[in-house]
């Protein structure tokens, strides 16, 4: 089949800079970093759930103080009112709406100091926060440089591997790439194109499916043929 050798040194290269990620990846420091990451990113996380309740809190006090200063403003109404009344009976009908006022006067200064207590506790945590990301950060990057240097030695076979799939994936015949592509964006790790198992009519995939003499002769004629099974492309060497 046309490019077939094409689209098989390009599957090389593929399994070669897996390869060598997973060398580089291996490496006991690279874990350390990607631990230190996950670490940040968890105190960050909470850092910025602090920063937002605390932020939800303090509107909340805005809005306690207004509500407060309405009712207060209530309040001043019922006692004139009260205090011109002509009789007890008057005087006794105010009485349940100034309790309510003075309640709710209560409840939103309780709110404010309630409120004002926990962002001073999130404010601590805050803090500590900054300290623990700061450490964190320290570690992370005292890792990374040392990996810098680790990373300054793979990187030229890394370059020069995906130098030479970018070339071949411009000379590939469209259709195989696009099965190739296809068959590695589902999740397939190569090879995704195997050499068939046996001589003659009898054949099977490195799977260990065996061909049906119908399935030989369709790869056969049209150079390749997908394994009903673990969806691998077959051809014949």
């Amino acid at each position: 089949m046309k490019d077939l050798g094409k689209i098989l040194e390009y599957q090389e290269k593929d399994i070669e800079l897996r390869k060598i990620d997973a060398e580089f990846n291996k490496n006991p420091e690279k874990k350390k970093l990607d631990t230190a990451k996950r670490e940040f990113d968890g105190v960050q996380r909470e850092f910025a759930a602090s920063v937002s309740e605390a932020d939800r809190l303090g509107k909340e006090i805005e809005q306690a103080y207004a509500d407060a200063r309405a009712t207060e403003s209530r309040i001043d109404e019922l006692e004139k009112a009260f205090a011109a009344a002509a009789t007890d009976e008057a005087k006794a009908a105010l009485l349940p709406a100034m309790e309510k006022e003075k309640s709710k006067l209560d409840r939103c200064r309780n709110k404010v100091v309630n409120n004002i207590d926990r962002i001073k506790k999130l404010l601590v945590s805050c803090s500590q926060k900054q300290q623990e990301k700061k450490k964190i950060k320290g570690v992370y990057d005292n890792i990374k440089s040392g990996l810098q240097k680790q990373l300054e030695i793979v990187q030229p076979r890394r370059d020069a591997v995906r130098k030479r799939m970018n070339e071949l994936r411009e000379e590939v015949d469209p259709v195989l790439m696009d099965v190739y592509a296809k068959a590695r964006k589902d999740g397939m790790s190569p090879p995704v194109f195997v050499a068939a198992v046996g001589q003659g009519g009898d054949l099977s995939c490195i799977c260990g499916m065996q061909l049906s003499p119908g399935s030989v002769g369709k790869l056969r004629n049209d150079g390749i043929y997908r394994c009903d099974t673990c969806r691998r492309i077959i051809y014949i060497k």
